[in-house]
């Protein structure tokens, strides 16, 4: 009886093993092999580009970084920047190209497991930190359509020259040879020559390093030197005359336009019983100093090669609270008002008549994105005046710029290069140059603003003894 029952069972558990061994099976889902092929097949002109997108992990920040790019009506601008223009052609024909033929050369897993270790995770996703996300790039045509799409991580330890890849949304990972040249630096998309100055065309300067109380409104210091670049009456060793910065009062000139000779209004003046009216002098250079002309060299070039790092769009209808949010005043009764800015202001007169004035207005210790675009959290000193060395502890102290261009004809010196010899030249500068300023506020670093805010001290020298 037993024996039966054992046969039973052994029966049983043959029957129990061949139902199994019949069942269908849940097998793993095969591994295609795609080694080779484009990683990006569609795209195959890299001047079909027409917009960029980059996206990172800040994690000093803690948040996530965007910058773009994009050509719109004929011009490149950037998007994350309020649409600042971008001196974008060749940057981005060189981030185009570095994606063109670009291979799946192999997959290093399929793993999501294995995305931090790669720095291939998603930069806007939850998980990771710093190397652990990767960098994601779109690039589009002008119909919106991609053309690259990938998350771009760490280098590939055995492979000089290779990246880890992976598409977006998939779980492949792979090694590609790709050296993108991208840039998410907001200056190394815009034009270097913020003022399309030349320095050896500046033939006046007039530096007034006044300064604003905010609380009281009122201002201090207000007393502007005018320098000019004049003939020394002296020959170089070339045979042709020298010039020299000399310290002079601001030139007068007449109804008529004509500059004043004010010797000789006042001959006519004496001669019809009348006093000459009081008139501008140039302050007094102090006992025992001379004029520097090196500073004033010193503020030409650093206007000459004056960066900005941020910038910020001005309203449509610029008003008061615009402008006092970034240090700037409106002072003065009608129709004598002018601007003034909180720490003073530089004019440069170029010798084709057009006038540069910068107004330096409020510190701000912003950073990252929020520096270079603006947006919430901007660090700044207020109204109430905040200390600036409980401030500085913030970040790095950069300054607002407000940049004024005017044309004065009278200072035109006309160009030999004119159709019409003499035929004036600065009128269609100065245009162009007041419609790109005047959409925009700019951050300027504190090492341009010390270069160009001058006290008046800081233009003397002892006089040498003879």
């Amino acid at each position: 009886m037993r024996n039966a029952t054992l046969i039973m069972v052994v029966l049983a558990g043959a029957s129990l093993a061949g139902a199994v061994a019949m069942r269908p099976q849940v097998m793993p889902p095969p591994t295609f092999e795609d080694s080779g092929e484009e990683l990006f097949p569609e795209f195959q002109d890299p001047n079909a580009a027409a917009s960029l997108e980059v996206k990172a992990y800040d994690q000093e920040q803690a948040q996530v970084t965007s910058f773009s790019v994009k050509l719109q009506d004929g011009l490149w601008v950037i998007p994350s920047h309020n649409d600042y223009p971008a001196d974008g052609t060749e940057r981005m024909g060189k981030a185009a190209v570095s994606f063109l033929g670009a291979k799946k050369d192999v997959v290093r897993s399929d793993d999501p497991k294995d995305h931090a270790e790669f720095g291939v995770l998603d930069p806007e996703g939850s998980e990771g930190e710093g190397e652990e996300r990767g960098q994601r790039v779109t690039i589009k045509d002008a119909s919106d359509s991609v053309l690259v799409d990938v998350i771009i991580g760490k280098d590939v330890p055995d492979k000089q020259g290779f990246k880890f890849v992976r598409y977006p949304g998939q779980n492949r990972v792979y090694a590609a040879k790709i050296a993108p040249e991208i840039s998410t630096q907001f200056t190394d998309w815009i034009e270097k020559d913020l003022l399309k100055l030349d320095q050896d065309g500046i033939v006046a300067l007039r530096s007034n390093s006044y300064s604003v109380d905010e609380k009281s409104g009122t201002v201090t210091g207000d007393n502007p030197l005018y320098f000019e670049h004049v003939d020394s009456g002296a020959m170089g060793a070339d045979g042709n005359p020298t010039f020299e910065w000399t310290l002079t009062a601001q030139p007068i000139y007449g109804p008529d336009g004509e500059l004043v000779d004010l010797e000789a209004l006042a001959e006519q003046m004496a001669a019809q019983g009348q006093e000459m009216p009081p008139l501008p002098k140039p302050p007094e250079i102090p006992a025992g100093k001379e004029l520097n002309p090196s500073k004033i060299t010193q503020v030409l070039g650093a206007a000459d090669r004056l960066k900005i790092v941020g910038v910020r769009p001005q309203p449509e209808r610029l008003n008061a609270i615009d402008l006092l949010s970034k240090g700037f005043f409106v002072g003065g009764e009608p129709p004598n008002q002018r601007l003034f800015g909180n720490e003073g202001e530089l004019a440069l007169y170029a010798d084709d008549g057009v006038i540069y004035t910068l107004y330096f207005g409020e510190v701000t210790y912003a950073s990252g994105e929020v520096l270079t675009a603006g947006g919430e959290g901007e660090l700044e000193t207020d109204a109430e005046g905040e200390g600036e060395g409980e401030a500085a502890d913030k970040g790095a102290a950069n300054r607002y710029m407000f940049v004024s261009v005017g044309y004065d004809e009278r200072r035109d010196l006309g160009s030999a290069d004119a159709p019409v010899a003499g035929e004036l030249r600065g009128r269609d500068r100065a245009e162009a140059l007041a419609e790109r300023f005047n959409k925009w506020f700019y951050v300027i670093p504190d090492s341009s603003f010390t270069q160009l805010h001058k006290l008046p001290d800081d233009f003397w020298r002892d006089v040498k003894p003879e």
